[in-house]
């Protein structure tokens, strides 16, 4: 026979193991999103983004929609002194930090052997080196605050699902995964979860601004997602909440992939695709 469990003894929603967060990359996409997200549970949230402009106007909005503050803070967080700045900013206001999302990401399309050296390295820098560096300041802070928060890296599919095009990318997002594994092992014997989240083909600003999302690429997208759609920003933001909360505290040193399934058939060539629309004719 089933146990019921009276009502009045069931939790009445999942709370975050913090109420003072950074999420980098958040002035647009997936990191408003997860901003969002974050602040619908009470947090006040740091918005970083090198577009001090947007994340401005993105914190002024929020903070007028929900009851924490959100504050927007110019960072590069290819610059270990401006990500370091940026810590210290919302420590000065929030008194602590108990979340980071490392989720500020860039990629231009290329193959390997036409690829220039600095959209290489750009490329990494942001997506790689720059979680390193948030990572690295706030855990430090963590510790010598006593602590105990979580941290959450986007990743992406292409860490495991590679496609022509992207090698810079998909390298980049390995690493994060990887990185993702040796910190929560570090970290974790001091009370610190850390996780990644890898989205799949997700509508944004950017993705709608390339084409990744709409005519034949957008219809390539959607043969190869079991789910049947386009992502949206909120399908990751949740899942980024589930991590940092207490639902989420046996969990960490994940990857999990937020993508509607499509990591299960893989990606398409975009380079072909592209090529078949063509993007790259003469």
């Amino acid at each position: 026979m089933p146990r019921f469990i009276p009502t009045a003894s069931l939790p009445l929603c999942m709370q975050l193991v913090s109420n003072h967060a950074i999420v980098t990359g958040g002035a647009q996409g997936i990191g408003r999103s997860i901003t969002e997200e974050l602040m619908s549970f009470g947090a006040s949230v740091v918005i970083a983004d090198v577009n001090e402009e947007g994340a401005n106007e993105v914190a002024e909005e929020l903070t007028e929609t929900y009851d924490g503050k959100a504050l927007g803070v110019e960072c590069d967080v290819t610059e270990e002194e401006s990500v370091q700045s940026m810590v210290d900013a919302t420590v000065e206001e929030f008194g602590e930090v108990g979340i980071l999302v490392n989720n500020a990401g860039a990629a231009g399309l290329a193959r390997t052997w036409e690829m220039d050296a600095e959209e290489w390295e750009q490329t990494i820098e942001v997506c790689l080196n720059g979680p390193f560096y948030g990572s690295k300041a706030v855990v430090n802070h963590m510790l010598e605050n006593d602590i105990e928060g979580a941290i959450v890296n986007t990743s992406s599919l292409n860490y495991k699902a590679a496609t022509d095009g992207l090698p810079h990318y998909s390298a980049a997002k390995a690493g994060v995964s990887q990185f993702t594994k040796v910190l929560a092992a570090e970290a974790g014997r001091y009370g610190i979860r850390v996780n990644a989240v890898a989205p799949g083909s997700i509508r944004t600003p950017l993705t709608e601004g390339n084409g990744l999302v709409d005519g034949k690429m957008g219809e390539r997208f959607v043969d190869r997602t079991p789910l049947g759609r386009i992502g949206e920003p909120e399908d990751v933001a949740k899942v980024v909440a589930f991590l940092l909360s207490d639902y989420g505290y046996w969990v960490t040193g994940e990857t999990i992939c937020v993508d509607g399934g499509q990591h299960i058939r893989g990606l398409h060539s975009y380079w072909d695709t592209l090529d078949e629309m063509g993007m790259f004719d003469e």
